[in-house]
């Protein structure tokens, strides 16, 4: 054989090679099964599209094709578990502006980017950076004291929790990298402090969201907030608390778990954020047995020119106390719970203030008022004083 020929069949080799690699996805995509849900992302993936029937139908097949073709070539499992891999290994900033990618198909909010303060920066909060000074502490202790008895003073209860950030509860299903860099957070300073040095009555919700994931996820996948089994948890430990204050007037409640229909949910704020596509998340949704369906009523105050309260009020007729409640979009799944125990409870979007309070405190009549702050707005110093004493 001589050399023109060898060189001839080398090239020849080279190029049925390649080609191979360049089919074997396709070829590995007829052979295999197709899977319905993406055990990577978590998610439900695009069905073989029928033969057309229909000019149409005709028209639009190349595109359900595609999708289908885009979910199911060969090896497309593989090769994403190997983006994901990398891009927790070597990317501190992730892929993504303000998302986390986390380990088995879990997402954060926050970024590792240097610098990063966006979302208050959940991450950091993770690793215990972002952390109160002493005189910060004594600072926040006072103003939240100062709630407590202007509402003390006129026979209402008062009651502060902090709902965790997802990367409280579910530490290990961040990227592996990640370590904590203190031994303490800001909420465990804040909870330590306020219970040493005021009688101001905490709601802590850790150890209880803890117990439940053993059981059930708690949080979203691929969203920011607590999912109905971590809701249904939460509002029984605050709802106890309550009762200790009103022995015979709160009756509280915890959904079993035939109390809830489990079916699958698609646009988590995380991944929508993330542009990660139609991702997934396995939704619980509470079954309520009570006597009382609450009526709901929703009404938007000007406060100055360019803010507006939204305030919602739910009502039940077989109850006794009225609840003020200021709280964040957690405080949403908390709603049906809380709201089947009062008579009238009032939802205010945000943190407390003196002019509010003062304003919903006449206009409402509570017997309590409860606040509720989620954990990534920490280290914060409360601004309630606003000119005016509380």
């Amino acid at each position: 054989m001589n050399t023109r020929t060898v060189y001839r069949l080398d090239k020849i080799i080279l190029i049925i090679i390649f080609c191979l690699f360049i089919l074997m996805p396709f070829l590995n995509g007829i052979i295999q099964d197709d899977h319905t849900i993406s055990p990577t992302e978590k998610r439900h993936l695009a069905p073989l599209p029928p033969l057309p029937t229909s000019l149409k139908e005709v028209s639009d097949y190349p595109v359900t094709f595609n999708d289908y073709y885009a979910d199911h070539f060969g090896y497309r499992e593989r090769l994403t578990a190997v983006y994901f891999k990398i891009m927790n290994k070597f990317s501190h900033k992730t892929a993504f502006e303000h998302v986390t990618m986390g380990q088995n198909g879990w997402l954060f909010l926050g970024s590792m980017k240097s610098g990063y303060k966006g979302n208050d920066d959940p991450i950091g909060d993770a690793l215990n950076v972002n952390l109160y000074t002493d005189d910060e502490l004594q600072e926040f202790a006072q103003s939240i004291v100062s709630i407590h008895q202007w509402l003390k003073k006129r026979g209402i209860e008062y009651i502060y929790m902090i709902a965790p950030n997802k990367h409280t509860i579910y530490f290990e299903q961040l990227p592996k990298y990640l370590v904590k860099l203190n031994e303490q957070s800001a909420t465990d300073q804040i909870i330590d402090y306020l219970k040493k040095y005021t009688d101001v009555t905490i709601v802590d919700l850790r150890a209880t969201l803890f117990a439940e994931k053993k059981k059930h996820d708690v949080y979203f996948k691929t969203d920011t907030h607590w999912n109905h089994y971590g809701a249904n948890v939460s509002q029984f430990v605050l709802m106890k608390q309550i009762k200790s204050l009103f022995p015979k007037q709160i009756s509280p409640f915890l959904l079993t778990d035939q109390q809830f229909t489990l079916f699958s949910k698609e646009d988590g704020d995380l991944a929508m954020l993330a542009n990660l596509g139609n991702l997934k998340d396995d939704y619980p949704d509470p079954i309520f047995d009570m006597d009382c369906i609450p009526s709901k009523q929703i009404t938007q105050t000007k406060e100055g020119e360019a803010h507006t309260i939204l305030r919602q009020t739910m009502q039940c007729q077989n109850k006794t106390l009225n609840a003020l409640i200021f709280g964040d979009s957690f405080m949403v799944a908390l709603e049906p719970y809380i709201s089947r125990n009062f008579y009238r409870s009032t939802y205010i979007q945000g943190k407390i203030n003196y002019p509010a309070l003062a304003k919903y405190v006449k206009e409402e009549k509570p017997d309590i008022v409860i606040e509720e702050v989620i954990e990534r707005s920490l280290p914060y110093i409360p601004n309630n004083l606003l000119g005016e004493p509380l």
